[in-house]
């Protein structure tokens, strides 16, 4: 997805600028629930062996969860720009790299997310949310972090989407080179064989009436067993990397 075309999705979600204004004054308050929200999400992850098997250590994964921070407050913030998309990207681009399965970061989105709607849903229009300065309308926060919330999953899942399929291009090209390398070879060695059956075959067909015929008879049988064996490896190497490239490439 190149800027334009993330430009015109934004405009399709009907995220004005005034929408974003609002979710952007509401995102400083709400600064301390995202990390919270944040902090209990990567505890569970830590406490889970299946997710926390993504990450090193614990400061790998303490690094990534402030990343993840960062990259909410720029989504809150409204400030669509190349810098945003870039990370938007990146976790899609990330999470496709190390084998992340698109439902565990929806899971863990979800989470973050909820948590960030009970607090928009505080808010009171006519006092801000309670116990708090701002004046603000909770549908218009809510409403509009909903749509950036969507365009932020829409962007990742695609960019993980696009890196699956560049992934399946180089490893059909990958087979697709060492299958091509590998039927060369073998119809060269097919050649050979053939070669040598057709040469018995002519002995066979036309004697030499001065060679000892029961000798020269096993020396052609030897020969053309030989020959019909060497074929058959070769068809077989082929039938072995055919199979081993369509299963690559998930035609099998």
């Amino acid at each position: 997805m190149d800027f334009v075309e993330f430009r015109r999705l934004v405009d399709a979600m009907g995220l004005t600028p005034e929408a974003s204004e609002e979710m952007d004054r509401w995102g400083h308050e709400s600064a301390p629930r995202l990390k919270q929200a944040l902090l209990e999400l990567y505890t569970t992850i830590a406490d889970n062996p299946d997710l926390s098997a993504f990450f090193d250590d614990v400061e790998q994964l303490s690094h990534v969860r402030q990343k993840q921070y960062e990259h909410w407050r720029t989504l809150l913030s409204g400030l669509f720009d190349e810098t945003y998309l870039e990370s938007a990207k990146r976790i899609g681009t990330v999470h496709c790299s190390i084998g992340l399965e698109p439902h565990a970061f929806l899971t863990g989105y979800a989470a973050v997310l909820s948590a960030l709607l009970r607090d928009a849903s505080q808010l009171d229009g006519g006092a801000g949310r309670k116990g708090h300065r701002a004046s603000q309308s909770p549908d218009i926060v809510i409403d509009a972090l909903t749509r950036a919330a969507l365009l932020d999953i829409g962007v990742a899942l695609t960019s993980y989407s696009e890196a699956e399929q560049s992934r399946a291009r180089l490893s059909r090209l990958k087979f697709s080179n060492a299958f091509r390398q590998a039927f060369t070879h073998s119809m060269s060695e097919l050649d050979t064989a053939m070669g040598s059956l057709n040469q018995a075959a002519g002995q066979l067909a036309n004697p030499d009436p001065a060679e000892d015929q029961g000798l020269n008879a096993a020396e052609l049988a030897q020969s053309v067993t030989r020959s019909t064996a060497a074929v058959q490896v070769q068809l077989d190497e082929l039938k072995s990397k055919m199979n081993e490239f369509l299963t690559a490439t998930g035609a099998a």
